[in-house]
This record gives structure tokens, C-alpha cells and sequence, in this order.
């Protein structure tokens, strides 16, 4: 499972695609971090028709974006079939910690999370996702 989505990943950053007669999934996804002592979440969403922000948010405060660039919209749909694939088989993590690291992805008025601490063992699928994001907006962002 860890090596097709990878490849699949792969090929998406390379910028490939393939021909798929599923709808689009529609959505918005949150790759964060922070806590630690000031509480401070960073990152980046992405929503499904190619819009990317830079995200921050402090505890107590409202979400800040700042719009960082646009990628394919369908070049992120296999990212956002995974988050769906992973939110039907009821994928949990549910870690904490003083720093911790999170998958959100919004649909509707619908939230499916996915959180661990920094550090902590994180199924390899998941960590691997992570990492391709972040690869695939290093390379096609500013």
C-alpha cells in the first residue's frame, strides 16, 4: 500500500497524471505543526481547486492565510483520494505532545484529523504522504 501510493505520489510530483473517471473530491486539506510554549500552529492549505496558503494560527485566535501560489487542481486529487481512503477505513492518530504534527481535511462542514506528537511512531503511509506533500508544494510554489 506504502509503495503504490508512493509511486502514485511520485509520479504527481514529476507531473504526471492519469485518466480517472471519479469525480473530484472537493475539499480543503491542513498539513500543520507547532504548540511548545507559544502555542503557535504553521502550515500550509491546500483546497482542491489548486489554491495554496501559507496558514498560522495562535490559540484563541482565528486562522491567518496568506494566499503562496497555485498548483493543477487535478494534480492534487490523489492526495485528496487518499485523505478520503484513509477517513472511510477510520484511519486514527491521535498523539499529543508538546510539539505536534496534524492532517486535517475539511469537506463540507465535515473535519477529519489526524495528530501525533513530534517524534512519536506514525504509520509509514501517513509519514510518507507528508513528505510527498511538502515535496510537491517545494516544487511548485515560489
Amino acid at each position: 500500500m506504502v509503495r503504490s501510493f508512493l509511486v502514485l505520489a511520485m509520479a504527481t510530483v514529476a507531473g504526471c497524471s492519469r485518466a480517472d473517471s471519479e469525480a473530484p473530491v472537493v475539499g480543503e486539506f491542513l498539513l500543520g505543526r507547532g504548540g511548545g510554549f507559544t502555542g503557535l500552529y504553521t502550515g500550509h492549505l491546500v483546497r482542491s481547486d489548486g489554491r495554496v496558503f501559507r496558514w498560522s494560527q495562535m490559540p484563541g485566535q482565528a486562522e491567518r492565510m496568506e494566499e503562496v501560489g497555485h498548483v493543477p487542481a487535478d494534480s492534487l486529487q490523489p492526495f485528496f483520494r487518499q485523505l478520503v481512503a484513509w477517513e472511510q477505513k477510520k484511519l486514527t492518530i491521535a498523539g499529543s505532545g508538546n510539539l505536534t504534527e496534524f492532517i486535517e481535511f475539511r469537506h463540507g462542514q465535515h473535519r477529519y484529523r489526524l495528530q501525533w506528537g513530534i517524534g512519536d511512531d506514525v504509520p509509514e503511509e501517513v509519514q510518507a504522504f507528508v513528505t510527498v506533500v511538502h515535496t510537491f508544494l517545494r516544487r511548485h510554489l515560489p
